[in-house]
């Protein structure tokens, strides 16, 4: 028996863009398929993160980034899993690459300001929460660009021949692990890419690629432990817990 189409509310009206990228595959997980699809408590990976940008209150587009090979899932995903209508894009060999196709993508509504602000999020971290991903939002509008991190008190210095290292150079309370989603003015961030693009430069991550191409100051908000991202067979073990012990709901 075929499964009716989820209803689904207009989008509310918003100057804001979500970008969700699912280019990674499930090797590491130990599945057939991109990690992105695997199924987390009723709804796939993927479903989790795309929804919970959708409640983000000035969120008005959400641009689904996958590989072609994916692009039946991330439909049934659009059809099935989400409470907004996604735009699905293919993406590039590389997440820098996919990062500039969903801005692309954009390039006319980011011109005619329709769209001023991105956040671009990794489909692994599923259990991002709807406050965090709207103080993101609202950091990047006050500062042109936010990312979310947090304080990397349990990093030590390695030092020579795997020991660490004892001259005391590395702050660590001066460093954060960041995490997604990462907030930019659209424009700017558009701009810093193609300029990449143009010079062949591949950064880690949209902050790496904002500090290489803009000015802007890149703040960051205070990341939540639960936003890690879906790596390993553990990780997806965990995330399942997290969900239960939190009730978090599956539609």
């Amino acid at each position: 028996m075929t499964q009716p189409r989820r209803s689904r509310a207009a989008r509310p009206h918003g100057r804001a863009a979500g970008i969700v990228l699912a280019g990674g595959s499930g090797t590491r997980v130990g599945a057939g398929i991109n990690k992105a699809f695997l199924p987390l408590a009723g709804r796939s990976i993927a479903a989790w993160g795309l929804n919970t940008l959708a409640s983000v209150e000035g969120v008005g587009n959400l641009v689904f980034v996958v590989r072609s090979e994916d692009l039946e899932h991330a439909r049934f995903v659009d059809a099935r899993e989400t409470d907004s209508p996604l735009e699905i894009i293919t993406g590039g060999e590389t997440r820098q690459e996919s990062e500039l196709l969903a801005l692309r993508h954009l390039a006319d509504r980011i011109d005619s300001g329709a769209v001023d602000t991105v956040l671009i999020h990794d489909a692994a971290r599923p259990l991002i929460s709807h406050g965090l991903a709207s103080a993101v939002l609202h950091a990047a509008r006050e500062t042109g660009g936010a990312v979310p991190g947090i304080p990397a008190s349990d990093i030590a210095a390695a030092g020579p021949e795997q020991t660490l290292a004892t001259d005391g150079e590395l702050r660590r309370d001066a460093l954060v692990r960041v995490q997604t989603p990462q907030g930019f003015h659209a424009a700017t961030i558009l701009d810093a890419y193609e300029a990449a693009a143009r010079d062949g430069f591949v950064g880690t991550d949209t902050a790496s690629c904002a500090e290489e191409y803009t000015d802007i100051p890149v703040s960051w908000v205070r990341g939540e432990e639960t936003n890690f991202k879906i790596t390993y067979a553990q990780d997806l073990l965990l995330a399942q817990d997290v969900v239960s012990a939190l009730g978090l709901r599956t539609r």
